[in-house]
């Protein structure tokens, strides 16, 4: 047998195994990803379950919107108060079992608020179910970067992003429908049911989601070793990006109408149309991401676009007929985002504190979603409305000068 034969019949068997590897490896990647991902997806729709069913609960227990409002305030308020001390749980026991219990608590909550009879009760359950959701960004992102090859942990940063923004965007639609099938309460519990059968899911995952616990600190804990720079610079990046998006996606059926005189039905739709060109920026930011180290650059030049854009329409000069389209081209800058601004807090977080750092940043985005509404309700107070979007413009401006800011770490 020739010699080069030889070396191929002898390379063979091993680039069969490899490859058989390589397939596993993929395969169990994927099955990691997608559960991730539907966890974010269910983390993000039970935030707004509630918000549809607004005018059925209180005809059916008898309480104001304020009251309502003040529902929200608590579920938003447990998730903020308690995400830090779940990244230091995190790190110290494991992501895996945190995750479950999170999530258990969380749907097991919203499906009980079926069976409320007063408002007492359904703030009593929201308020635990705030605290369920206080472990999805700590727990996700330390299971994904231990679970995924560096090489494509972009990609699945931008599937765990896309997964929190279509339940966002779905949340709405599907509550009403089931409200309309069923009641408001069953509406409730199906949606918790889901997410009751998904942690069972996790609990039988068996090797599908790693944990690296080789890289936890022994010399410091999680939480002294992330009172650094860079990630204080993170916390104040997720405050002004969440305070610039909450102007746009909470406001807009109010400054619409106002600047352009469309329909609050058209406004709805020119918002879905920004979640939904999210949705697709993100999974389009995922390999960007992989292929590139200039993450700073990527954040840059989409949020100088997207700051542009949302300038413009607060200008009330582009023609109504294209609100839409802007919408469109906003979401997608917005969305290719999010997988590089993941990467850039992967980098930051010193070893064995990987939950806590992307804890204390994503408090940060509940502190900026928390307390800049106040700001834009006085502005709406007053009728400038086209302040709203020139104040979101300026918060995405603000975003993209912390990552200037970092520039000799980043560039």
């Amino acid at each position: 047998m020739p010699k080069a034969c030889r070396a191929f019949a002898r390379e063979a068997p091993r680039r069969r195994h490899d490859g058989g590897m390589t397939a596993a490896v993929l395969s169990r990647e994927s099955r990691a990803i997608g559960l991730i991902g539907f966890a974010h997806f269910l983390s993000h729709f039970y935030m707004l379950c509630l918000p549809p069913l607004f005018l059925h609960v209180r005809d059916d227990l008898g309480v104001t919107f304020v009251e309502l409002g003040v529902v929200l305030t608590v579920y938003n308020a447990a998730t903020a108060v308690l995400q830090t001390p779940m990244g230091v749980l995190v790190d110290r026991v494991g992501a895996r079992c945190v995750l479950i219990g999170g999530l258990f608590l969380n749907a097991a909550a919203i499906a009980l608020v079926g069976f409320t009879t007063s408002y007492w009760q359904l703030l009593a359950l929201f308020l635990l179910a705030g605290a369920g959701n206080s472990v999805f960004h700590p727990a996700d992102y330390v299971i994904l970067t231990a679970s995924v090859d560096g090489g494509r942990q972009g990609k699945a940063y931008s599937i765990h992003a896309f997964g929190g923004t279509i339940g966002f965007a779905a949340a709405p639609a599907t509550m009403a429908a089931l409200a309309a099938w069923f009641d408001w309460r069953d509406a409730l519990t199906i949606a918790g049911l889901a997410g009751i059968l998904l942690s069972f899911a996790f609990v039988f995952s068996g090797e599908t989601l790693k944990e690296d616990a080789k890289t936890k600190s022994r010399e410091r804990t999680p939480w002294r070793s992330v009172a650094n720079r860079e990630v204080f610079l993170f916390f104040l990046f997720f405050a002004f990006t969440a305070a610039s998006s909450i102007g746009v996606t909470a406001f807009a059926a109010v400054f619409l109408p106002a600047l352009y005189g469309v329909s609050v039905e058209a406004s709805n739709f020119a918002l879905s149309i920004l979640l939904i060109g999210t949705a697709v920026g993100t999974l389009f930011g995922g390999p960007l991401a992989d292929r590139t180290k200039r993450h700073d650059l990527v954040l840059l030049v989409a949020f100088l676009a997207y700051s542009v854009l949302v300038f413009a329409v607060g200008t009330a000069a582009i023609p109504a007929i294209l609100i839409a389209a802007v919408f469109a081209a906003s979401g997608l800058f917005r969305g290719l985002v999010n997988p590089a601004r993941d990467i850039m807090v992967r980098e930051a977080a010193p070893p064995g504190a990987l939950g806590t750092a992307f804890a204390v940043v994503s408090t940060g985005f509940s502190i900026g979603q928390g307390l800049s509404p106040l700001l834009y309700g006085v502005l709406l107070d007053g009728g400038r409305f086209s302040a709203v979007l020139y104040l979101s413009g300026a918060f995405t401006l603000l975003a993209a000068g912390l990552v200037l800011f970092s520039r000799d770490r980043r560039m």
